[in-house]
């Protein structure tokens, strides 16, 4: 059977090489770990439904947020590991998200910015919108907080209307701007780290609910080993990899819903 594999959450331009090379490493731990190579797929594909493609029954191996697989995605697929990622801002399989203004904006504090228009990436996203949702709830309770929610589609896209200031703050990933200021440098010139969020459970590896127990064994065997394969290491420095970890317990991404259950106890239950 034809199995499907993406690496969608980090994708840019900048990195398709690397996200490549790194993709047909770990295929061949894969086979290695002994998954059918005539099942496994040569290229990674690029879901433009995310939704359809992680709920896919063929799924392999994917990448999600830690949102949708504590809601949307609830016991509609299997989580297999967490990577983690090197950058000032991460903690082993922790992140956080970058609030980010202009660089010639004034303020020290998120108080200050208050009024102000702000862009997001996606409802769903931990980083780009629940994460500030609960950073912000003690200091805006049931009101509003920002003159203009600004939907951009994406991270990228939301440091891009910051930095033309078309929007004066935003939530972004920080394993994305670590990568967009090592790759594409022009696009975090123009702006500023405010302050960071509380840290979360880092993006998820996942696999289809029909995934057999013993393939989701391989599937964390092949993710570990690519992690510390030597020739494997300067893609992933390309790519802020580092070691890919199982985070234990009967609900690993608990700390994501506390947040939201957190800002919704606290009369903020959407970014306004």
């Amino acid at each position: 059977m034809a199995l499907i594999c993406a690496y969608p959450m980090y994708q840019m331009p900048e990195l398709e090489p690397a996200v490549s090379a790194w993709w047909q490493g770990l295929r061949q731990h894969l086979v290695n770990q002994g998954l059918n190579d005539g099942d496994l797929p040569k290229l990674l594909i690029k879901p433009e439904d995310y939704y359809a493609h992680w709920r896919n029954p063929t799924l392999l191996l994917s990448q999600t947020c830690g949102f949708p697989l504590t809601h949307e995605l609830h016991n509609q697929v299997q989580y297999v590991a967490t990577q983690s990622y090197q950058t000032a801002y991460t903690k082993g399989p922790t992140y956080c998200s970058l609030v980010l203004v202009h660089k010639t904006n004034s303020a020290n504090h998120i108080s200050q910015l208050k009024h102000t228009r702000l862009a997001v990436n996606s409802d769903d996203s931990q980083s780009g919108y629940h994460a500030l949702r609960r950073f912000i709830a003690p200091l805006a309770g049931n009101e509003r907080f920002f003159s203009e929610v600004v939907h951009s589609g994406s991270h990228r896209q939301s440091m891009a209307l910051v930095a033309s200031r078309e929007a004066d703050v935003c939530a972004v990933d920080c394993v994305t701007y670590g990568l967009l200021q090592t790759h594409a440098p022009a696009t975090v010139a123009n702006l500023r780290v405010l302050t960071a969020t509380q840290s979360a459970p880092g993006l998820p590896y996942v696999t289809s609910l029909a995934t057999s127990p013993a393939t989701l064994i391989k599937l964390r065997g092949s993710l570990a080993a690519a992690a510390l394969d030597p020739a494997l290491k300067s893609i992933r420095q390309q790519l802020l990899m580092g070691p890919v970890e199982v985070i234990e317990g009967l609900s690993p991404y608990q700390e994501i819903i506390n947040q939201a259950e957190q800002a919704n106890a606290l009369g903020y239950r959407q970014l306004v």
